[in-house]
């Protein structure tokens, strides 16, 4: 009812409208759902229910995606030792999934130019499989690309014996045996 005298709800040439905006959990729109047909239809108390209940579905749904987001970044926290140095470290398991967005987000960050070094502590690792410890070696790869240098540290036997089973080449990568070797062996570079 609302929109029938709009220009744009005229230039449609009739029909029917029903549009309810979607809400995050802060109270911040993130848009409307609408639905529309070009036949004029009487909406009850019913479908203006229905339409408001899915909005707010809608803006469940979004929030917890935006919170999930929250979370993955948490998951891959750089944190700036020195001017031209940062440490990951590396907790939990670390799937496929997770690789990506370690990938991702120090690529992101590598390439703003402000890291010669990124230390990755893997000594919180509870596990990791074969194919991910290869894709370390992907990673080292590419932050070289962009001119910075991987350091790992805390590497576990199994995941030694992983990268030996897998054939990834870590003579590629600087490895240190604690994050306190790695921080003094920046500091005398």
């Amino acid at each position: 009812m609302l929109t029938k005298d709009m220009d744009v709800t005229k230039s449609l040439g009739g029909g029917s409208l029903i549009g309810v905006p979607i809400y995050y959990k802060n109270g911040e729109n993130y848009g409307t759902l609408c639905g529309m047909d070009l036949r004029p239809y009487h909406f009850s108390e019913k479908h203006k229910d229905l339409f408001k209940a899915m909005a707010k579905l809608l803006g469940n749904v979004l929030d917890l995606e935006r919170k999930t987001h929250q979370v993955q970044m948490l998951s891959v926290p750089l944190v700036p030792i020195f001017d031209h140095a940062a440490v990951l470290p590396l907790i939990g398991e670390v799937d496929s999934e997770r690789t990506n967005l370690i990938m991702q987000h120090t690529l992101q960050e590598a390439a703003k130019g402000d890291y010669e070094y990124i230390v990755f502590d893997l000594s919180g690792l509870a596990q990791i499989d074969s194919e991910n410890v290869g894709n370390l070696v992907k990673i080292a790869d590419s932050l070289k690309l962009i001119g910075v240098t991987m350091i790992l540290t805390g590497i576990h036997p199994d995941i030694a014996r992983k990268a030996i089973e897998t054939g990834s080449d870590f003579c590629k990568i600087r490895v240190e045996g604690s994050l306190k070797e790695a921080i003094k062996r920046i500091k005398g570079d």
